[in-house]
């Protein structure tokens, strides 16, 4: 069971620099020894106690700053072998020698312990199968598609190196949150339009794409692996609606859906417009283990029931013929929703309906890019 060394120091703040380059040379001894992770974090709101507080148990005084810090360990065992070790270590290796890396504070004021966890709550670290993982564009014009996303989204594009297909990679800062590719012929001619596509991970491939048919689903594009990305599959629900499913290689969460904060550039909301609610809860739910939390009623639209697969995910609403063919309908998160409607009229795109505010301060538009792919935008105004 992981085991914590905690540690609170007061450092004068102008020997910042100086207390990183000590740490960061003494903590890769620790590291060399078994710890897991070491952190160091500089005192940035140290309120007052009413009897006492982090800068008193240090004495801190008025030019110094607050730090706190713990290294993690594996297990207790792993602890006490590795400071065994290190006290004869210390004796010969220069990162713990106090005139070739001096300690930056006064050592006698900072105070330590050992600690063992007995609540754990943390992020998963990959990804569960339900969650959805990746966006795809399926477009007419990947060059004015790629323009014009990048003047709403401030998205990048890159190659994804496939020799055999031109798949760009869409990246929100950092993160890698979809793929963009043109519709060729062949899809056409199968009725393929402008349209986003979510992907949603599963365990199996083969064995979901079974699960789907059975339920009344149809495959769209059957179970292919493609090589250092994972095994995918096109299918619709029993009402028309496409989506993918996906056991994708390699490990690591994918941050496409932005499940843990509000990041700009990423889909922030799935919505699954249907003709029939009580059958897509019963389709979803087996498949993928969602469930309803809540409703919002409508009026004469009738009720909007939201998803949660450990998070709120998105909602179900229903639809008309008149208001078109069953389809999920992604929101991306925008920083400023005003700039992003300019952005949207200004590339050739239209806004079908919006500004509307939600519940929470931000505002929600549906809009239609100008190869004709609907798609949503949220944000809050400035």
């Amino acid at each position: 069971m992981t085991y914590i060394d905690g540690f609170v120091l007061a450092v004068p703040t102008a020997n910042k620099q100086a207390f990183i380059d000590h740490a960061r040379r003494a903590n890769s001894v620790f590291m060399e020894h078994g710890a897991v992770r070491i952190l160091e974090c500089w005192g940035d709101d140290i309120p007052d106690g009413k009897l006492t507080d982090f800068r008193r148990a240090v004495q801190a005084k008025p030019d110094e700053t607050v730090v706190f810090s713990w290294i993690e360990w594996p297990d207790k065992a792993t602890r006490d072998a590795a400071m065994s070790r290190l006290k004869e270590v210390m004796k010969s290796d220069d990162r713990f020698n106090p005139e070739k890396n001096p300690m930056p504070f006064d050592g006698k004021r900072m105070i330590f312990g050992g600690f063992s966890p007995v609540v754990t709550l943390e992020k998963p670290q990959g990804n569960k199968p339900g969650d959805y993982i990746w966006y795809e564009l399926l477009t007419t014009d990947v060059e004015a598609a790629q323009k014009f996303y990048a003047g709403v989204l401030g998205w990048t594009f890159a190659d994804s190196g496939q020799a055999a297909v031109d798949y760009r990679i869409i990246n929100a800062g950092e993160h890698s949150v979809g793929g963009l590719m043109a519709i060729t012929r062949e899809m056409a001619d199968h009725g393929a339009r402008p349209t986003w596509l979510g992907y949603i991970a599963v365990d199996d491939v083969d064995a979901s794409v079974a699960a789907i048919e059975k339920r009344g689903g149809r495959v769209l594009m059957p179970a292919m692996d493609i090589p250092m990305v994972g095994r995918i599959a096109m299918v619709a629900d029993p009402h028309g609606a496409p989506f993918y499913v996906m056991r994708p290689m390699g490990k690591g969460k994918s941050l496409a859906f932005a499940d843990d904060c509000p990041r700009p550039g990423h889909c922030a909301w799935n919505e699954l417009q249907t003709p029939d609610q009580s059958a897509a809860w019963t389709f979803y739910g087996e498949l993928f283990g969602w469930q309803q939390d809540g409703e919002m009623d409508m009026g004469p639209m009738g009720k909007y029931q939201f998803i949660r697969h450990g998070t709120v995910i998105g909602a179900m609403m229903p639809t008309t013929a008149e208001m078109g063919p069953p389809r999920w309908n992604q929101y991306f998160r925008v920083e400023n929703i005003d700039a992003a409607k300019a952005a949207v009229e200004a590339g050739g795109g239209r806004i079908v309906n919006g500004l509307v505010e939600i519940p929470g301060g931000d505002f929600a538009m549906n809009c239609v890019d100008p190869q004709g792919a609907p798609f949503g935008l949220v944000g809050g105004r400035r």
